[in-house]
Parts: structure tokens; sequence; C-alpha cells
């Protein structure tokens, strides 16, 4: 199955594409790989990667003062390093909307991602950045829609985390 067939990442292109999604901004992530090769796959939409999940928020930050909607996908425990650019985000009412691997829910397979499931909560917590926990791949197209209309017309960032047997499809 190619990324653009696989019912997840068809789902988030046509929930981000009804937004209006203009570029899209990603640090590699194994989670992740088929959704963002997906959206690379999207004739006419800008796609950036980065080296450090800051660097991906700063850049969606940058995009979204330059006109450009934007969305930025990263494994969640990436938000630690992203803390300060998601709270000047927040503080000058940038919306920022950030797709991350890992979550509180269940699925999570592996001990070693307590540390990232942590870091997700406590920044979307401690910053107020209103987030999403998709428990199942059913509608996370019009659930994508609904959060970048949020995140736009609250002035806010947004978060959509993926339990790992969400993103895979399972």
């Amino acid at each position: 199955m190619s990324a653009i067939e696989h019912p997840v990442a068809a789902a988030l292109v046509k929930g981000a594409l009804q937004a209006n999604v203009e570029a899209c901004v990603y640090l590699p992530d194994s989670g992740l790989t088929h959704i963002i090769r997906a959206f690379q796959a999207q004739p006419g939409l800008t796609i950036v990667p980065c080296a450090r999940e800051d660097e991906g928020v700063g850049i969606a930050v940058g995009l979204q003062l330059g006109g450009r909607r934007t969305i930025c996908f990263m494994e969640a425990s990436g938000l630690g390093f992203s803390g300060l650019i998601l709270a000047r985000a927040q503080v000058q009412r940038t919306p920022v909307v950030v797709i991350a691997s890992h979550t509180r829910g269940g699925g999570e397979q592996f001990d070693y991602h307590g540390a990232t499931i942590r870091v997700s909560d406590g920044i979307f917590r401690g910053l107020e950045i209103p987030f999403e926990v998709a428990t199942e791949q059913t509608a996370l197209d019009l659930a994508l829609f609904r959060i970048i209309q949020t995140a736009q017309s609250q002035r806010t960032c947004f978060g959509l985390l993926l339990p790992p047997y969400v993103a895979a499809g399972i």
C-alpha cells in the first residue's frame, strides 16, 4: 500500500487540504513516515523538512506570520525542545497545528516512550494549548479540519496526538 492509499494518511491529507493548508513542516519520525510521504505527494503543498523539532515549530510560525497556513509533524518528545517557541506563538497569537506521535492513551507498546508522553502532556497543558488524542482512525479528516479551523479562528496553537495504532491504521 502506498502512502497516499494508506487510510490514515489519506484522511489527514484530505482534512488539511479542506482547511486550506499550504505548507507542511516535519522532522522525520518512523511512526509518521507514511503520513509525511502522503503530504509530500501533494502537488502545490510546500514541504519543509527540518533537523530539530524547535526549528520546525519556528519555521511553521514564520510561515504562518507570512500568511501561509501550516501544519507541523514530529514525535511528541520534540515538544520538549519546542516549548519556548510554542510559548511565543501562544503569546503572539500565531496559530500552529502540531501533529505528533505517541500519547498518554492506550496502545503505547514501549516503556521508553514514557518520557515522550509526559513531555507532550506537560507542554500542551502548561502552555494552555488545546489538544486532542485521536482514539480511532475514523473521521480523522473532519477532526483535523476542525482543529485547523479552531486554531485559525481562535489564533491559538493546537495539538493532535496520534497513538501508534491510529497512525498505523490498525
